[in-house]
């Protein structure tokens, strides 16, 4: 007999309704998972938003995710610094010491919003801390999925946090901030050459200050003058001369060479080298995308044969995406006075049924529900029609490899004269070209009229990436909407789990029966 092994099945549903605002990545579940559990999860989640006024032509979008975070990511999360946090093993031993792993903490925005129903101790209503920080475990984890380097929230933060841009500028372009120059057969050269080009000149001169002299040497030489092997090259108007040393083998010529560093050749073997150096680059950045939080330490260890303990790793097990039916209606739904005023009415509905992975120490489900409105490069220029047009080189195409700067200026039209020769990002040859959308409002028209900023919800995806630009903003303009200021959007979601337990339910007491005692029915009370 084995207590790992599931004995009994327990059931949890819940129904909640709430309301949260556009750009937040709002937790709306929260199902806890015991050790050795496992089982079946079904939720369905239905959202509506609040009437908007006129015609709103541009899409907004609803996400539905859940993430589980196993016990050991939420103990990393707890206390970062400790040694071997989030360790497997480590955590068996906490476990065995008879300690609680989490305790109790006063209830919270997140546990209110997970519809986590509190204790009341000593008047005080508390939850399990495991709630908050598994959520905070959650939203690190889908921000260093976006980019590595995203800003993280801490184990303690207790409030709601900002939803995440669904394409990055990256994404969209498939680009790059920084190429990586181990690929694509990179060899580093070693060595001298000598520089073409210099000659001397005569009558060439260099304006100097009568209080100073220009003089070439070379490093560790002592100042040397028209004497032997150095040249004047040219010589100032007042006491200062350029000396450049004579090439001993090319009479005529300087001795001037860019150093390289040593070695004087390569060969077919450094070649070879630099396609298996671009084969395992390759390979290391992929286990880095793959595992955005311990990706450096997986391919580190990779490189040793060595493993790295994914226990602590939360992983996404349903993530869905919809567009709101834009649909319009009656202002006032019905055929009244004014039933020629319109409004956009707006909902939509998903769900999933997934099951639930058994893991040894268990952990916590949060489900995130949020609204976008329509991410846009707006004033991207179009590649072709902003451009000359000429003759296209084909042969040259095929061999250009090399990723290619992007400017601000090829994203952005209306970029400050100043920042247009900016480099944003770097692409592949003809990256630009590959795709090209744009959604958004005729240049023509004026974006500040109150008939346009009621049809039009966007936000301008930042030109580059950094470890903030990968969230939305605190707070996002809720223009169209009547309430610039309400919680726009209200959902009511279902969550039904089924899960296969190692618990041990004990028998169903019986209630008294008082005719058992009054009448003596069992004879085995004394007259």
């Amino acid at each position: 007999m084995s207590y790992q092994n599931a004995r009994n099945v327990r059931r949890e549903s819940r129904t909640l309704v709430g309301r949260f605002r556009g750009g937040k990545l709002a937790p709306v579940m929260a199902v806890p998972v015991r050790g050795n559990e496992g089982g079946f999860l079904s939720q369905q989640i239905t959202l509506e938003l609040d009437p908007i006024a006129g015609r709103m032509i541009t899409p907004i979008t609803c996400e539905f995710i859940s993430v589980f975070n196993p016990v050991q990511a939420i103990d990393a999360i707890k206390d970062p610094e400790a040694a071997y946090a989030g360790m497997t093993e480590v955590l068996r031993e906490k476990l065995l010491s008879g300690n609680p792993l989490f305790d109790l903490e006063p209830e919270s925005e997140i546990s209110q919003r997970c519809g986590v129903n509190p204790r009341s101790i000593g008047g005080v209503k508390k939850v399990n801390e495991i709630v908050r920080l598994g959520h905070n475990a959650a939203v690190n984890f889908l921000r260093q999925r976006k980019y590595v380097k995203a800003r993280q929230v801490l184990h303690s933060n207790t409030a709601i946090t900002p939803a995440l841009i669904s394409q990055t500028v990256l994404d969209r372009l498939n680009g790059v901030l920084d190429p990586e120059d181990r690929v694509n057969g990179a060899i580093r050269f070693d060595g001298q050459i000598p520089v073409k080009g210099l000659a001397v000149r005569p009558g060439v001169t260099f304006e100097t200050s009568a209080s100073s002299s220009f003089e070439l040497q070379q490093a560790g030489e002592t100042e040397r003058t028209q004497e032997g092997d150095w040249n004047k090259v040219a010589e100032g108007s007042a006491t200062g001369a350029l000396y450049v040393r004579e090439d001993p083998l090319n009479s005529g010529s300087p001795a001037i060479y860019a150093d390289l560093g040593g070695a004087a050749e390569i060969s077919l073997s450094d070649f070879y080298n630099a396609e298996t150096m671009d084969r395992f680059t390759r390979s290391m950045r992929k286990i880095v995308d793959d595992n955005p939080q311990y990706g450096e330490e997986m391919a580190l260890r990779w490189a040793h044969g060595l493993s790295v303990d994914t226990g602590k790793v939360p992983f996404i097990i349903s993530q869905q995406s919809r567009v709101f039916g834009r649909d319009i209606v009656g202002a006032t739904d019905t055929a009244g006075v004014e039933g020629d005023v319109m409004r956009s009415d707006m909902m939509a509905q998903l769900s999933f049924s997934v099951p639930i992975p058994r893991t040894e120490l268990g952990g916590v489900i949060i489900t995130f529900a949020t609204i976008k409105p329509d991410e846009t490069l707006s004033s991207q220029p179009h590649p072709y029609l902003s451009d000359v047009w000429g003759a296209d080189n084909f042969v040259a195409d095929e061999l250009a490899l090399d990723p290619v700067p992007v400017t601000v200026r090829e994203l952005d039209s209306d970029c400050a004269a100043a920042d247009e020769s900016t480099v944003a990002l770097y692409v592949g040859h003809n990256g630009l070209k590959r795709t090209y959308v744009h959604y958004g409002l005729g240049r023509q028209l004026d974006p500040e009229t109150v008939e346009n900023k009621t049809a039009v919800w966007q936000l301008e995806v930042p030109m580059s990436v950094t470890p903030e630009s990968v969230i939305y903003p605190e707070e996002l303009e809720h223009y169209p909407f009547a309430d610039q200021q309400a919680e726009v959007c209200t959902y009511v979601i279902n969550s039904t789990a089924v899960i296969q337990t190692p618990t041990i339910f004990g028998p169903t007491p019986v209630e008294e029966l008082a005719i058992l005692e009054d009448e003596n029915v069992f004879g085995d009370s004394e007259e």
